[in-house]
């Protein structure tokens, strides 16, 4: 079997070699060894089935009876996770499927093919795993199931009989489907052109053994063809597969993915499996069955405008209305100036079947660009928006020093990320606007920076609110601002580490200007179910375990043995693990109104008198109402059920 680690000694050249490492290792890990491998006659262990030692890429003996189709252990119930392993959702996420899953025993391809193709190689490749005697390391002898690499090719003729006979399989079958296409129907296809299915079918006798190594009965394994594999080479071309739901009448999204990938042939498809394909100067001959599909995928870069300002603390220090023309409006030029050469190709060009869906979305990518140009003039004209504009850039900057350290380069806005900003401040900026009915996607690869762009606008949100609305020391405009919500709490961990960097971020930012910003604290809050946080607060007496008095002097009794009361191990502004010391119960401990979290590194800005803006509990967060909330949809669910 493979390694837990790569070994010391194995070195990788770059990424990419990680990369393809790591699927050989799933490969190896779910299905098993292929053809070629070094573990091609691999020996496994008697007492473990190899079907439950490999969760994929076998087929059963289609004669198998109902009761030995699935695996033995589908209906066991999974394990109950304690509350102390984090954060996990407090009504049951894994549930049973409501259909029962069984074992293929058979799998096949689907292809295209020229009129004057008679003939396929088809290449059948797996693996026979038949009980023996081995021997382990002191030579005592033990049981085992031994690997036995099989491969066999076939001829198949069109015009010849469906079905086919593998030979020296004990079994193993292929049927073959071949059937005109009406090419009138899907434009663009070759005239004569052909539809094959290739399956490969597992008719071998169930062989009797033990199902679970404990009761006698079932079917053995020594009948399971395991790592199967079709491989079907053609001396003709392949016709590449058209996509019907990207036809004019098809739903908008299929059209824009039509025409995305219009220069990206697909050859196959897989039946209970997926399919994979070679391309050798533009023609494919090659296609074969995965088990675990791959593709490399072009990584995303955003464009450089040069005259466009993107350094963050540059655009936070702008003087005025003219100062964010004059920074800002070479982005939508540019854009603009994209736009029209995209059109002025279409008109070139033609745009074939695609026209249509080009000319919209090149529609829509101009009333983009004229939202992007209006919220440029709102920071031009709008004192508040400006300034609101301004303290996101520095809080957002200010918060990435912090995380990423201070040998980065000074942060700056990807295009895409800025121009999601700018495209949100009208509908933002006026409560009345037209652009509050629509909601923007924000479409872009992990890791490309769609998180620091929704919490710059966030950030926006969050001051233009507490300026346009100042009261009595800031209170007025105080309250829930920004919501965001997370199905997953593992996701919504991460988030709330990030998001509460910022929020520190415009809290140091308030405190050097209360006179602007008021007095009352930016806060965030995290709103999700009793398993992660605490809550109610808790009194002495109340004989509660789940309440933040309670998690809190467990902790600080055993901090090796219990868990934090809040679902954050480390300071999100400096990133200093949190200790015992680091949880103060507010007023007393007796009677607590609030949790207060500090940092313990003296050196924080979020040590001594000054805590942490973050509030783990319920009560405080229904009393306190921080200005960014994060929550998960079991919350929002539960609130019928609340008092």
């Amino acid at each position: 079997m493979i390694a837990d680690s790569p070994p010391s000694s194995l070195a990788f050249a770059d990424s990419s070699d990680v990369r393809e490492y790591l699927v050989e290792a799933l490969k190896l890990d779910l299905v098993g060894p292929g053809a070629g491998d070094d573990l091609a006659d691999e020996l496994l262990p008697g007492w473990r089935r190899p079907s439950n030692w490999y969760l994929t890429g076998f087929l059963i003996p289609s004669d198998t009876p109902f009761e030995d189709r699935s695996d033995v252990d589908e209906d066991d119930s999974l394990d109950e996770v304690p509350d102390t392993a984090g954060l996990v959702e407090e009504s049951a996420d894994e549930r049973r499927a409501a259909k029962k899953g069984f074992f293929p025993s058979s799998m096949g391809l689907s292809f295209l093919v020229s009129e004057d193709t008679g003939a396929l190689d088809v290449t059948v490749r797996w693996g026979d795993y038949t009980p023996g005697e081995g021997k382990d390391a002191d030579g005592k002898p033990l049981s085992v199931w031994r690997r036995t690499a099989k491969e066999r090719t076939v001829q198949v003729r069109l015009a010849a009989r469906p079905d086919h006979r593998v030979p020296a399989s004990g079994g193993l079958r292929l049927h073959v489907v071949s059937r005109p296409i009406d090419v009138g129907r899907l434009p663009g296809l070759p005239l004569g052109t052909r539809s094959v299915s290739v399956f490969l079918v597992n008719n071998r006798s169930p062989v009797p053994g033990s199902r679970d190594n404990k009761d006698a009965g079932g079917v053995s394994d020594a009948a399971y063809a395991f790592q199967a594999e079709l491989e079907v080479r053609c001396d003709r071309p392949f016709v590449p597969r058209p996509d019907p739901r990207g036809m004019a009448d098809a739903a908008w999204d299929d059209r824009v993915a039509d025409l995305h990938y219009a220069d990206t042939p697909e050859y196959a498809v897989g039946h209970g499996v997926s399919a994979e394909w070679e391309v050798v100067d533009g023609d494919c001959h090659l296609l074969r069955t995965a088990w675990i599909p791959s593709a490399t995928v072009a990584k995303t870069e955003p464009a450089e405008i040069p005259d466009a300002e993107l350094l963050m603390e540059t655009l936070g220090e702008l003087a005025g209305g003219e100062a964010a023309r004059s920074a800002l409006a070479p982005l939508v030029n540019s854009y603009r100036a994209w736009i029209d050469a995209q059109r002025n190709g279409l008109a070139e060009h033609g745009g074939g079947e695609h026209r249509e869906t080009a000319e919209e979305l090149l529609r829509r990518a101009g009333i983009a660009a004229d939202r992007i140009e209006r919220g440029i003039e709102l920071l031009a004209t709008d004192p508040d928006a400006l300034d609101a504009f301004r303290m996101a850039n520095r809080a957002v900057a200010r918060a990435l020093r912090r995380r990423l350290g201070p040998d980065e380069p000074p942060p700056r806005w990807r295009v895409f990320q800025l121009a999601f900003i700018l495209l949100n401040l009208p509908g933002l900026g006026d409560p009345h606007h037209s652009q509050r009915r629509i909601v923007d996607l924000l479409f872009f690869p992990t890791g490309g920076g769609k998180t620091e762009a929704y919490l710059g606008l966030a950030a926006f949100t969050i001051v233009l609110r507490r300026l346009r609305h100042p009261g009595r020391e800031g209170r007025q405009g105080a309250g829930v601002a920004v919501i965001m919500r997370y199905t997953l709490r593992l996701l919504t961990l991460d988030q709330l580490a990030r998001a509460s960097g910022l929020v520190c971020a415009l809290e140091l930012e308030r405190a050097d200007n209360p006179e602007r910003y008021g007095v009352w604290p930016f806060e965030i809050g995290l709103w999700v179910g009793k398993a992660a946080t605490p809550n109610i607060m808790g009194r002495k007496g109340d004989g509660r375990s789940d309440s933040a008095r309670a998690k809190t002097i467990r902790f600080k009794s055993n901090p090796t043995g219990r868990p934090l009361p809040i679902p954050l191990e480390n300071c999100p502004w400096c990133d200093t693990r949190f200790e015992p010391a680091s949880f103060d119960l507010q007023p007393d401990a007796d009677t607590p109104a609030e949790l207060r979290i500090v940092c313990t590194d003296f050196e924080c800005d979020f040590s001594g008198d000054r805590p942490l803006p973050i509030l783990a509990v319920d009560e405080p967060i229904y009393r306190r109402l921080p200005a960014f909330l994060i929550a998960t949809v079991d919350k929002f669910a539960s609130l019928p059920w609340t008092a």
